[in-house]
């Protein structure tokens, strides 16, 4: 009797149905027994915020980043040529790297120090944009003018059509030019003479000079 006694409680304790009650950490088993088990479960859910968060740590430097390259700008005043937002900048080895890796000379006594970018026809030969460039730095040297460089930025859209007029009555219309970039030191008297030439010249279609002052820090 004692045997059948304990096999009968032990039967009932292994059938006897239970009730389970779920929630976001813990499942709880409850049987109709008189000890009841309690299985219980670590929250799963504290790894998501960190990696949330990190992805959106990751994306905010990212945007700083892009701002960073896209907000990097140095240079001469002709940094973006004559266009629009939409010029394309200057490519590797143009005049922000000339002139930064080496040493800029001091200004001579008595003159100032300019920069003047002139836009070429773009359909100028090679031999017809050296003549060009040399005929302009011979002028300003004539003029006074000391440490002259030109520096050509290749041919660049402009932001808008420009039309000249030629000496033979000829209107074209340019949607695109040569950039050439002068800097030089000269007598501020001779200007008048290198941009009237620049003006009249047919194969210039627009140039602009501008004084260079020094920052004082």
């Amino acid at each position: 009797m004692a045997s059948s006694s304990v096999a009968s409680t032990v039967t009932s304790s292994y059938t006897s149905p239970s009730l389970c009650r779920n929630s976001l950490t813990h499942i709880h088993c409850v049987s109709s027994s008189s000890s009841p088990s309690t299985i219980s479960f670590g929250p799963s859910f504290r790894a998501l915020p960190r990696k949330s968060q990190a992805l959106h740590h990751h994306r905010t430097k990212g945007g700083l980043s892009i701002k960073a390259q896209t907000l990097d700008f140095s240079g001469s005043f002709f940094e973006g040529g004559f266009g629009g937002e939409d010029d394309p900048t200057s490519p590797p080895g143009s005049v922000v790297t000339a002139v930064e890796e080496k040493e800029e000379p001091q200004c001579p006594p008595g003159l100032r120090q300019y920069e003047t970018m002139a836009v070429l026809r773009p359909d100028m030969s090679e031999d017809e944009r050296l003549a060009l460039t040399q005929k302009y730095e011979e002028l300003l040297v004539a003029g006074g003018g000391m440490y002259v460089e030109v520096f050509n930025r290749g041919v660049i859209p402009l932001a808008y059509s420009i039309k000249k007029k030629n000496k033979a009555g000829e209107s074209n219309a340019y949607l695109d030019g040569i950039y050439l970039l002068f800097t030089y030191f000269t007598k501020p008297e001779s200007m008048a003479v290198l941009e009237g030439t620049l003006q009249t010249d047919d194969d210039v279609i627009r140039s602009s000079t501008f004084k260079i002052r020094k920052r004082k820090y």
